[in-house]
């Protein structure tokens, strides 16, 4: 069972990651299906790689990691990230001065203090 080229434009269509429309939640057999009906609703929408369209909302695709992964840092070194980096607890950990809430920041650079952020390599 597969999805074909025709999901994407059917009023079947689920418009999920998991099931590929109501009728056939797998995907059906062969290159044609029996039950397609044409979503007059339906407006092509083109989306960059690794990205889906969702109602008509741009959203990134989730991440897949191969079956092999293994992380790079311990759990340790991750335990210690995640009690004192600014994007989990919005405190500097050098001066404990705060970040300002609910503001989309890249560089966890602190003004206070000088404190870099050097995550990002």
């Amino acid at each position: 069972m597969k999805k074909i080229p025709q999901c994407d434009r059917c009023k079947f269509n689920a418009h999920s990651n998991y099931l590929v429309c109501a009728i056939h939640p797998s995907g059906v057999e062969g290159n044609r299906c029996p039950d397609f009906l044409l979503d007059p609703e339906v407006q092509e929408l083109l989306s960059p790689i690794g990205f889906t369209f969702i109602d008509e909302q741009l959203y990134r695709m989730p991440i897949i990691y191969p079956v092999d992964f293994e992380p790079t840092l311990e759990r340790s070194q991750q335990w210690e990230i995640l009690n004192t980096h600014p994007f989990f607890t919005g405190v500097c950990p050098n001066c404990g001065g705060s970040y300002p809430q609910n503001v989309k920041i890249i560089h966890y650079d602190c003004q206070s203090c000088g404190w870099m952020d050097d995550s990002l390599g």
